[in-house]
C-alpha cells in the first residue's frame, strides 16, 4: 500500500522507494550466479541485500559524477553480466541519467551504429563486446564515437562519495527519460523505443496487487537482463522484495540448472527459453515448488505450454491442485507492459494462440482494417490499443510513432481477431502474412499445428514465391528438433497437411527439416528471424527438393 500510493514512484527510482519501506534490508533479495563456472548450478547462491545493492550503486553514480554526468545524459551499457546491468541502470538513473540498454548478443556493427544512433557520449560494459564496437567505429572512421570505460575495471576501482552525492537521488518528474532499450529487430533494424519515468511504470503499478509475492514466493527470471522487460521486472521483484535470481545467458539448460538449484516458484522468461526446457530434467523436489510460468512478448504455442504446465501445483491449503498455471503475455518493446494475458493450466483445452483478454493498463484495443475502422468479431485485422503504457516515441525516429498511431490507437504490428464471446487471438506479425492467389494466409496458427503435429521444438512458417503465379506467396514450414534423429521430410509434410485439413487452415506446399539452429535463425530475444527465411527459401518450389525438404504435390491453381 505504501509503494502503490507513492505519488512520485516511477521506473526512474523504484530502488530508492523499496530501500525507503523495506523494513528488511540486510536481507537477501538479489541472486546471480557466475554461470561461466562450470560447477555454477552446484556452488551456494549468495545474494545481494538492498543495503549491498545501495552501497554498490552509489559508488557506480560517484564515478559517473566524476566523469560528467548529470541529468539528461545518455549512457551505453553493453555487458553479459546482468547484476552490473541492473546495478548501472540504477546509478544512472539516480543521476538523472539514461541507460542505453543494448543485448550482448546484437552484432558489433548493428551495436555500434545503436550507440551512435542514441546518443550515448559514454559506453560501459565488457572489455571484448566494447573492443568489437571500437572496431566498428575505427572502420568507419567515425569522429564522434562514445568513450569506453571496462565495466569490470570500473567495478574495481569506483570509490564511494567523502559526502553525500548533491541531488541524489534525482527527483523525477513523470516525463524524465529514463531508458532506451532496443526493439527485437526481427523484421529490421533494431528500433529505439524510449522509455519514460511515470508511462514507463504505468503498469507496473497496478501489478504490486497482483504478482505473486508470498514470504514463500521465490522468483528465476531468464529474460535478458538488457532487454526492457527484464529491468521492468526486476524492478517489481525489487518492490516487493521477491527473492530473484538473474540467469545471465538464459537457455534451456541453465534454466533447469536454476530450476534444480534455487527453487523458484514463477519462471519468467521469453517463450524459445521456456521451450527449451526439459521437464524431465527437473528434480521432483524443485518441480513441486513451481506454481507459475510467465512466458512474454510473442504468445506462446501449446506444444510448448502443456509439458510445464504438469509440473508443480497452484491454489493454497487444502484447495491446492496438481498443476501449474502458465501466464501468456502478449507485448512489445513499445508497449511497456504486456498488453494481453491468458492463464493456461492442465483443464484448459482452448489454445489455437488464444491470448486471452487487454490487460487492465489497456483502456480500449480494437481490430482495424487498413483504412483504420473497426472489424466485426471473427475478422483478422489490425491490433490497435490505447494505452498510457505505450513508448512516447522512438529516440531516431520520432515521427515513426507518428505513423504508428491510427484515430488515437497504436497499432502493435500485430494481426488479431476477437471471438464473439470476446475473446482474443494472435494470428501473425503484420510484415510475415503470407499473400496467396486464395487470400491472406496468417503464419502463426500454421505453426501451432506443425507444432502439435511434428512434436519439433520450433518452427516457422513463411511465405516463398508462387512459381504457378510469381505476384502471389505461399506458406512452407521450416522445422527444428533438438535431437539428431533422422526423420523424413515427406512423411512429416503429409501428416501436416492432414492436420491442417482437419483444422480448415491452408495446406503448406513444402516443409525443410533445419539440420541446425543455424537454419531456423533467431534474434537477440530468441524470436525467428523470418525474414531471413523467407529470402533464403524465396525460390524454394522453384528448384529439385533436396534430402531435407519435401515439397507438395500442386494443385492445378495457386493458394
Amino acid at each position: 500500500m505504501r509503494l502503490f500510493a507513492g505519488r512520485g514512484l516511477g521506473a526512474g527510482n523504484f530502488f530508492w522507494y523499496a530501500w525507503k519501506v523495506a523494513d528488511d534490508r540486510d536481507r537477501p533479495l538479489i541472486f546471480h550466479p557466475d554461470v561461466d563456472s562450470p560447477s555454477w548450478a552446484a556452488e551456494p547462491l549468495e545474494g545481494l541485500s538492498l543495503n549491498d545493492i545501495r552501497v554498490a550503486v552509489i559508488r557506480y553514480a560517484n564515478w559517473y559524477r566524476e566523469q560528467g554526468v548529470t541529468a539528461g545524459t545518455h549512457v551505453g551499457v553493453l555487458t553479459r553480466n546482468g547484476l552490473f546491468g541492473l546495478l548501472h541502470h540504477i546509478a544512472l538513473t539516480g543521476l538523472g541519467a539514461a541507460a542505453v540498454h543494448c543485448n550482448p548478443r546484437m552484432e558489433p556493427a548493428t551495436a555500434a551504429e545503436y550507440f551512435l544512433r542514441t546518443e550515448a557520449g559514454l559506453v560501459v560494459g565488457d572489455d571484448a563486446l566494447l573492443n568489437a564496437c571500437a572496431g566498428q567505429w575505427e572502420a568507419g572512421a567515425v569522429d564522434n564515437a562514445p568513450r569506453l570505460q571496462d565495466i569490470q575495471v570500473l567495478d574495481a576501482t569506483a570509490t564511494g562519495p567523502a559526502r553525500p552525492l548533491a541531488g541524489f537521488p534525482h527527483r523525477h518528474s513523470p516525463d524524465d527519460l529514463v531508458m532506451i532499450s532496443h526493439s527485437s529487430g526481427t523484421t529490421g533494424r533494431p528500433k529505439a523505443p524510449v522509455f519514460h519515468h511515470g508511462s514507463f511504470f504505468t503498469g507496473k503499478r497496478e501489478r504490486l496487487w497482483t504478482f505473486p509475492s508470498l514470504r514463500t514466493d521465490r522468483l528465476l527470471t531468464a529474460l535478458p537482463h538488457s532487454h526492457s522487460a527484464g529491468i521492468s521486472y526486476l524492478s517489481m521483484a525489487i518492490l516487493l522484495g521477491i527473492p530473484t535470481l538473474m540467469l545471465d545467458g538464459a537457455n534451456g539448460e541453465r534454466a533447469v540448472q536454476a530450476i534444480n538449484s534455487f527453487r523458484p516458484t514463477t519462471i519468467l522468461g521469453f517463450p524459445l527459453t521456456l521451450a527449451e526446457i526439459d521437464p524431465g530434467e527437473i528434480l521432483p523436489e524443485a518441480a513441486q515448488s513451481i506454481h507459475t510460468w510467465n512466458g512474454m512478448g510473442d504468445a506462446s504455442h501449446e506444444r510448448h505450454i502443456r509439458p510445464l504446465i504438469a509440473l508443480g501445483s497452484r491454489g493454497r491449503g487444502a484447495k491446492r491442485v496438481p498443476g501449474s498455471v502458465y501466464l501468456d503475455g502478449l507485448g512489445s518493446s513499445e508497449m511497456g507492459m504486456v498488453l494481453f494475458k491468458q492463464a493456461f493450466t492442465p483443464t484448459t483445452s482452448r489454445y489455437g494462440r488464444l491470448i486471452g483478454a487487454p490487460a487492465r493498463v489497456v483502456r480500449r484495443a480494437a481490430v482495424l482494417d487498413e483504412a483504420g475502422r473497426e472489424v466485426p468479431a471473427g475478422q483478422a485485422g489490425r491490433l490497435g490499443v490505447r494505452t498510457p503504457s505505450v513508448t512516447p516515441g522512438y529516440w531516431d525516429d520520432p515521427g515513426l510513432n507518428e505513423e504508428s498511431l491510427v484515430d488515437g490507437y497504436f497499432l502493435t504490428g500485430d494481426i488479431v481477431r476477437r471471438d464473439a464471446e470476446g475473446r482474443w487471438y494472435h494470428l501473425d506479425r503484420t510484415p510475415d502474412v503470407i499473400r496467396t492467389g486464395d487470400g491472406d494466409v496468417h503464419s502463426l496458427p500454421l505453426e501451432e499445428v506443425v507444432l502439435l503435429t511434428t512434436g519439433a521444438l520450433d518452427t516457422a512458417v513463411v511465405a516463398v514465391e508462387d512459381p504457378q503465379a510469381p505476384e502471389f506467396t505461399v506458406p512452407v514450414a521450416v522445422v527444428h528438433y533438438a535431437d539428431s534423429t533422422e526423420r523424413v521430410p515427406g512423411d512429416l509434410l503429409r501428416a501436416c497437411n492432414a492436420a491442417l485439413d482437419d483444422a480448415g487452415l491452408a495446406r503448406l506446399h513444402a516443409l525443410v527439416i533445419a539440420t541446425g539452429r543455424d537454419e531456423l535463425p533467431v534474434g537477440v530475444t530468441g524470436k525467428v528471424l523470418k525474414r531471413r527465411l523467407r529470402e533464403e527459401h524465396r525460390r524454394l518450389l522453384h528448384e529439385p527438393a533436396g534430402d531435407s525438404v519435401a515439397i507438395a504435390q500442386r494443385p492445378a491453381h495457386s493458394g
